[in-house]
């Protein structure tokens, strides 16, 4: 198989999608492997150190018409979208059910592509490609939110000085995002409130990233809040309530079919964020624009701040490219397998493997990923009825 690996060209997206020691297998297997020239440089990797495995290193004409697969970080630009074929195989995270028009998903659909979502691959109810990205993610948006802290309010935040009280910070969500941000704030000796569904299992899943030592002698300065999914007007009165004393506020909670907007508008809305200190700083980790905080719009851009209400905002949509040699790697080498798999053929991939299956969102010109075709108003047909 011919398999191309693409240089992203996204605002700030530094990510490369293989390692150059990854190559070495791929052609060991016997597969011919293009990589854009340049395509790892901001990850750290230089074209040569992919000659050196045996890669080809090309330009992106040459791997649009020559590549059977396409490695990607993130999904292809509208600028992109007329250089794909039909029948090629694109993987790479493509959060169709997310801030994408319908009409931008309709037209990579009409390419004829085969289009698997790395965030979709499924195992064991789990979504092993999304996993390590979420991690840093966590960790990446508490540090920049300590320091946009010190930036605009100009205090430390952490308790680095004992006569200096630490910031308070408000963490919505205890899942892979929201663990590794409540890491880093105890780490750094902040006080945290958490928000979560289910308090009695936090200690089980914090425990996964946060040292036992650590949660145990910082229990005292953690306040855990209940949200009631069956009263929802109520958790968001308890969140609005603490919310005057919070200096960083981060939603790392995603939104589930059984709390849709009707039920639950928004946990945190404008009159919310106008209560807090002003220049403190509010980040929502999942990009969701105004889902669960009202006033919250994701960006491309690594740096980009706004003010709304006073308060600092910050909702970069693709934080792990701040640290893109580490990024791409933990990327690269959790879906590596899935690319091996892949390398054998498309059919016997998805014959074979009901993890790439289920991350299967486009085939043939036709949408087959019912959730995201649901949420965007999509026609979609099964996928087993197209191969």
């Amino acid at each position: 198989m011919i398999i191309g690996v693409l240089k992203e060209r996204m605002q700030d997206e530094n990510r490369v999608a293989l390692l150059p020691e990854q190559v070495q297998r791929l052609v060991n297997l016997g597969h011919t492997v293009y990589v854009e020239k340049t395509a790892g440089r901001r990850a750290g990797y230089e074209d040569q150190e992919y000659r050196g495995f045996g890669a080809l290193v090309v330009d992106r004409n040459t791997i649009y018409q020559e590549s059977e697969l396409i490695l990607k970080v993130k999904r292809p630009l509208e600028e992109e979208y007329k250089f794909y074929r039909p029948g090629q195989v694109l993987f790479t995270y493509l959060h169709f059910d997310e801030n994408i028009e319908p009409e931008k998903i309709q037209q990579i659909v009409d390419t004829g592509i085969t289009g698997i979502a790395y965030e979709w691959v499924e195992e064991d109810g789990k979504f092993p490609l999304l996993w390590p990205m979420s991690e840093l993610a966590g960790v990446l948006f508490a540090r920049r939110s300590m320091d946009l802290l010190m930036i605009h309010q100009g205090v430390l935040g952490g308790k680095y000085i004992m006569e200096e009280p630490a910031a308070r910070a408000m963490v919505v969500g205890v899942g892979h995002i929201g663990a590794n941000v409540i890491n880093v704030f105890l780490m750094n000796g902040l006080e945290v409130v958490i928000v979560d569904k289910h308090p009695e299992t936090v200690d089980a899943r914090i425990l996964k990233y946060v040292d036992a030592h650590l949660w145990r002698e910082r229990s005292g300065h953690i306040q855990i809040i209940r949200f009631d999914e069956n009263e929802p007007d109520a958790s968001v009165d308890k969140i609005k309530k603490v919310l005057p004393e919070i200096d960083i506020l981060i939603c790392a909670a995603v939104r589930r079919p059984n709390l849709p907007k009707e039920k639950c508008e928004f946990l945190v809305d404008r009159d919310g964020i106008r209560g807090m200190k002003k220049n403190s700083v509010v980040c929502d980790a999942t990009a969701c624009d105004k889902d669960f905080i009202e006033t919250c719009i994701s960006s491309d851009s690594l740096t980009d701040t706004y003010i709304e209400e006073g308060v600092v905002h910050y909702n970069c949509d693709h934080i792990p490219s701040l640290v893109p040699r580490t990024a791409s790697r933990m990327l690269a080498n959790a879906t590596f397998p899935y690319v091996l798999k892949l390398s054998e053929g498309f059919e016997k991939a998805v014959a074979e493997n009901i993890p790439i299956k289920k991350g299967v969102m486009c085939h043939r010109y036709n949408f087959v990923h019912r959730y995201s075709a649901e949420k965007k108003k999509l026609n979609y047909v099964e996928l087993e009825s197209i191969l």
